[in-house]
């Protein structure tokens, strides 16, 4: 297997996601391209509750939520097994982008069910006031439907006949669905979910969908990093939002959002590798949903006028929240996690400041306003509308 001297780039968010991941991913798989090297995109935390926005100035824009931010770029994807896949969403995502990329799979990736995204959703609902924020695609349900050892691989379930196929879908929402919404304290559904639940056209719908993902994608696993001169690793949500931040779990994503799964993969690759580790914020800070938000501040403190056309209000998330940026603190969950980089060779680390037309130019802190040049992390870039990023 030829050995490259290799680039590769891993964009991590700052804070509490919606910071500008996108937008990064296809910027540096654009450099890809530009230099005529074969790009990969490693999707390696959470799953498709990730919303990551490409802005094309011919009118074309896109809100990632299973294929690679890179796509326009023509970048190639790999799912890791540390990524959940969903059929369901994958299957829409692709046939709306049909792209003229590979798209790879690891055979341990772990799997969502719309029974998974239905106990999630109800489990929400049932909240009330006290909703924890979930995106409502099923990532955390997925997880544990996982620890119950109530599963198979994708793989293996695409083995099985079709009536087989249909009883394993049958058996997780006739026994398993109640029985998780039991534990959960929910004893009884409404009507419209009965009626959601018990059509077996939605079994259907979904096996289709698991074929569709079959036929559009190549299984394989971490070695394919290995055929690629330039890889992007594009995370997740942010690092406020990590499994291993703070002890407010239920406010967090069940991933690793850092550098934890790259350092695993980059370790392991062969050949010279120039590791640049760029982390991304907004000029300001945005939370979705409930949990702790430190800094947070009225929308109109920030730009009254300004709108977030991917960060739409929904019923599970709620509407999005703003907060001034403390610039010591991100230094230092960027210190702490780019520690984590120490036992990689040949590694640096930049930072990215989006949404800065918003700001007029600068970052709005506690104390008033700063220059992006003082986050002090090395390289910077500096993006000033959806379209473009461009290098301090």
């Amino acid at each position: 297997m030829m050995k490259y001297e290799r680039e590769i780039k891993v964009v991590i968010g700052a804070s509490y996601g919606d910071e500008g991941k996108g937008l990064m991913t296809d910027f540096f798989c654009k450099d890809a391209l530009d230099k005529g090297k074969k790009c990969l995109t490693v999707l390696h935390n959470g799953g498709s509750q990730r919303g990551h926005t490409v802005s094309v100035r011919d009118g074309i824009r896109h809100v990632f939520h299973h294929l690679s931010s890179g796509t326009f770029s023509c970048s190639d994807t790999f799912f890791a097994d540390t990524f959940i896949i969903n059929p369901m969403v994958f299957a829409e995502e692709h046939a709306e982008l049909f792209p003229d990329t590979k798209i790879y799979c690891s055979p341990n990736c772990r799997w969502s069910t719309p029974f998974d995204m239905m106990i999630n959703q109800i489990a929400e609902d049932s909240r009330g006031e006290n909703r924890h924020g979930s995106c409502g695609f099923g990532i955390w349900e997925t997880i544990v439907r996982y620890e119950n050892g109530n599963t198979v691989s994708f793989p293996e379930f695409m083995t099985m006949s079709r009536p087989e196929k249909n009883e394993y879908l049958k058996n997780i929402r006739d026994n398993y669905l109640s029985d998780r919404l039991k534990t959960l304290g929910i004893e009884t559904l409404s009507d419209e979910w009965l009626g959601t639940a018990n059509n077996d056209k939605l079994i259907e719908n979904f096996i289709a969908d698991c074929e569709y993902f079959r036929e559009n994608t190549i299984t394989a696993d971490a070695d394919i990093l290995e055929r690629y001169p330039y890889i992007v690793f594009e995370g997740g949500q942010g690092l406020l939002l990590s499994q291993d931040f703070g002890e407010n779990e239920k406010h967090t994503t069940p991933s690793y959002t850092g550098a934890e799964n790259p350092v695993k993969m980059i370790g392991k690759l062969s050949g010279e590798n120039h590791v640049e580790v760029c982390y991304v914020t907004r000029s300001y800070l945005t939370r979705h949903g409930a949990g702790p938000f430190d800094g947070e501040c009225s929308k109109d403190e920030i730009n009254p006028i300004m709108t977030d056309k991917t960060n739409i209000p929904n019923g599970y998330q709620g509407t999005l929240r703003y907060g001034r940026l403390n610039i010591s603190k991100l230094r230092e969950r960027i210190d702490a996690d780019f520690a984590k980089f120490q036992g990689i060779s040949n590694v640096r680390r930049s930072a990215a400041v989006t949404h800065l037309n918003e700001t007029n130019g600068k970052i709005v802190t506690p104390n008033g306003y700063a220059l992006a040049e003082d986050i002090g992390v090395g390289d910077m870039y500096c993006s000033f509308d959806e379209f473009g990023v461009g290098r301090q």
